[in-house]
């Protein structure tokens, strides 16, 4: 059943190649309007296939109760820089516009909100990208590219739980 859910929200949103998103408006336009596209946003094709790990190695994990989907799609302007965070899931990525570059802590525990963190390994991911979030790790994410970043992202959580913990300072 948790397979039927994803595939059948991913079909929903990957199949949304004639949209755009209108970054001073947030909303979507047609892409045939929009004379600075030049190419389809998605293609026929998989965008993964029996990804069971995230890219730190992470095997995939799905919650035992209450099970839910959250997906997001971001918007981040060129400078954009998250706070220091984790998420207590993983989930599909997929890159639209721009670079996302996530910066890992892979010492400091998930436990540990106050303790000082650290850059250890750094991933960039580009347009048409598609990858697992990692879980319980803390990381950074930000937009070092010059224009808008553009990613969707399916959290595979539990029903009324946070996404992400925050640090504490």
């Amino acid at each position: 059943m948790k397979n039927f859910i994803l595939l059948s929200i991913s079909i929903i949103l990957f199949s949304c190649g004639d949209i755009k998103i209108d970054t001073s408006t947030g909303n979507p336009s047609d892409l045939e309007s929009n004379e600075s596209a030049s190419r389809p946003l998605f293609e026929n094709g998989d965008l993964m296939t029996n990804v069971s790990e995230d890219p730190m190695g992470n095997v995939l994990d799905y919650p035992d109760y209450n099970a839910a989907v959250t997906s997001q799609v971001k918007v981040w302007k060129p400078g954009f820089k998250s706070p220091w965070h984790y998420h207590p899931y993983s989930g599909p990525a997929y890159i639209v516009q721009g670079e996302l570059t996530v910066n890992y802590d892979t010492e400091t525990s998930i436990d540990n909100l106050g303790a000082e963190k650290k850059i250890i390994k750094t991933q960039t991911y580009k347009v048409g990208d598609a990858f697992l979030g990692v879980p319980n790790t803390w990381h950074l994410s930000e937009n070092k590219g010059s224009e808008d970043l553009i990613f969707m992202v399916h959290w595979l959580g539990e029903k009324d739980k946070p996404l992400a913990f925050f640090e504490k300072k």
